[in-house]
């Protein structure tokens, strides 16, 4: 089929293209703030200040109050360079995720680029307005989460091993970003079994054991603070296997289950979906030319795949980034060798669409409908005390971390009970002075109907509608 007849012209994928982009750049305008966001940036805080990775507001949880030996190690790092540098603030801990979505388009485009010797490909503006009409990338571009910077060095460690010419030097580039990658994150390791496997299917068997022994050595920098911590393998040892919200994913049961239910990854919620939808669509009708995608590329996805099946604690939506640049390769490779046009080809482009520019407009009205967060957690100060030790929520992070001298954070107490009668007694014994609640953006199952009066040892301070304060009333039988 003639390729006019399957794409518009190219001032017309231009002018949808740089709309998309206008609208992702919006969405980082007051973008909210996730509990990941606060989560890593109070490790990287801590790291930027006294060298060490730690945290408070999980204190009394395995010793992470001293120091936090089973974390994402060059991630952090990297918020803590991005802190040092402009401080704390929201839009600084966000920005991680920024730098790295670039560097992921960067290097998607280079791969395209050179199968059509041309920036302007139809081809290549068509990929464009996948990954920017992608909710989910959108959302992830600007978030304080390891995942788009694990699945930007992964990706360029996969264009290191492709590349024709200079097979060993690239070979030792490739494995010191798979390395790069598990520092990052420990789903990072995905990248190195990948990367050795397709070394070995090319049969270059010097480069394979040279990009083992680069990925190796630089993924054991991993373990250059426990080394130095005092007891630190026995440390990480116990804080790897009984850390909270892994600790049930090491059973034979645990694992089947996960492994069984693997394919909830791709379709998790609706902006997971979209991709996911499109990819199997694309390689169902294209099934009898399958072997015209480029070998490298099948088998690498391939062994990405299977091996994050094996090792995944959890089938979240959140790794989804892991995969979603080989599946946008292998939508082109199949699509470019074959184009066509379908009534189903245009029902699932309108669905992703619909769903992706929803999505986009969703951000946008969320960031706008209510008072900017850090803005918003100011005004409660006035109601506060810097002296007092306070029970928040993980966003209060934002920029109240350094107004107090005490903060524990809402999923400390999770990883005990949530049970609503629990919350007062639990802050009590940990001699907090205020708890405070967000209705509208982080409303938890434990809290107590809006406008509760009194809770075990605590009573209402203020309520406005969306926060609510409770101070602690030592004189209180706790009833």
């Amino acid at each position: 089929m003639n390729l006019s007849m399957s794409f518009p012209g190219n001032r017309f994928l231009h002018i949808v293209l740089f709309v998309l982009v206008g609208l992702t750049i919006a969405t980082y305008y007051h973008r909210y703030p996730t509990g990941d966001d606060a989560w890593i940036a109070e490790e990287s805080y801590w790291l930027s200040k006294n060298g060490i990775v730690r945290s408070e507001f999980f204190r009394g949880i395995l010793g992470w109050e001293k120091q936090l030996l089973v974390s994402h190690k060059l991630f952090i790092a990297i918020g803590a360079v991005l802190i040092k540098l402009f401080g704390h603030q929201l839009p600084t801990v966000q920005l991680t995720g920024l730098l790295f979505f670039c560097l992921l388009v960067f290097t998607v485009t280079s791969y395209i680029r050179k199968r059509e010797y041309s920036y302007n490909s139809p081809y290549l503006l068509a990929i464009l307005i996948l990954i920017f009409s992608n909710r989910f990338l959108i959302r992830t571009s600007f978030e304080n989460r390891p995942d788009m910077v694990v699945a930007a060095l992964g990706f360029s460690s996969f264009l290191c091993l492709i590349a024709s010419r200079h097979k060993l030097r690239n070979a030792a580039f490739g494995g010191l970003l798979a390395g790069l990658a598990l520092l990052s994150h420990l789903n990072g390791v995905i990248y190195l079994l990948a990367g050795v496997g397709l070394l070995v299917y090319q049969r270059t068997f010097k480069a394979a054991v040279l990009f083992s022994i680069i990925a190796g050595c630089t993924s054991m920098t991993y373990f250059i603070d426990v080394l130095m911590a005092d007891n630190g393998i026995a440390v990480w040892l116990s804080q790897f296997k009984s850390d909270p919200a892994t600790q049930n994913a090491f059973t034979i049961t645990s694992k089947l289950l996960v492994m069984a239910t693997y394919p909830r990854l791709f379709f998790y919620t609706p902006e997971h979906a979209a991709l996911s939808i499109l990819f199997v669509y694309i390689v169902w009708h294209q099934r009898k030319i399958l072997n015209t995608i480029p070998a490298d590329l099948k088998i690498y996805s391939l062994l990405l795949f299977i091996s994050f099946w094996i090792l995944t604690k959890s089938p979240s939506g959140s790794y989804l980034t892991l995969f979603i640049p080989f599946m946008l390769l292998i939508i082109y490779e199949l699509y470019r060798k074959k184009p066509f046009t379908s009534l189903g080809l245009k029902f699932v482009l309108i669905l992703y669409m619909v769903i992706g520019l929803y999505g986009t407009i969703e951000i946008i009205y969320t960031n706008n409908s209510q008072e900017y967060i850090p803005v918003a957690y100011k005004k409660l100060r006035s109601h506060l005390s810097s002296t007092e030790r306070g029970l928040v929520p993980l966003t209060f992070f934002f920029n109240e971390y350094e107004q107090y001298a005490y903060l524990l954070c809402h999923e400390n107490f999770t990883y005990f009970s949530n049970r609503p009668g629990d919350l007062g007694p639990w802050a009590n014994d940990r001699k907090v002075d205020f708890i405070l609640m967000d209705y509208v953006y982080r409303p938890e199952p434990y809290y107590p109907p809006a406008g509760t009066k009194q809770l075990p040892f605590y009573n209402l301070s203020f309520f406005d509608g969306r926060f609510a304060i409770y101070k602690h009333q030592p004189s209180t039988s706790g009833k």
